[in-house]
């Protein structure tokens, strides 16, 4: 099962979809949670639904490109950002594979 989080995505996964959610953060960038009756859970929305890890990685890539603070008027700002986004990716996806062979190898 995948459980990460890249900023203010989480990706998540279940037996047959890889699903993409965007979660809201407090001020101090952690993610926001809320107490219901079932126990505490992350205030977060679906953004969608994947058949496998990398079209969820295209997912977040594409929603970090649309959700941007700043506003891209040339190509040379859209690659930039593009290589940016592709660069919090690829570290995170690192980060959570060196996790995930760590504990492999604890068990």
């Amino acid at each position: 099962m995948i459980d990460m989080r890249i900023g203010e995505y989480h990706i998540t996964s279940e037996p047959r979809n890889v699903i993409v959610s965007i979660a809201k953060l407090n001020a101090d960038g952690t993610p926001k949670i809320i107490t219901t009756k079932t126990g505490n859970t992350f205030t977060e929305r679906i953004l969608g639904y994947y058949n496998s890890m990398p079209q969820a990685l295209q997912a977040v890539a594409k929603d970090m490109m649309k959700r941007g603070d700043e506003r891209v008027t040339s190509v040379e700002q859209y690659v930039q950002k593009a290589r940016l986004a592709d660069g919090v990716l690829a570290h995170c996806a690192r980060k959570y594979g060196l996790e995930l062979e760590k504990q492999s190898q604890n068990i």
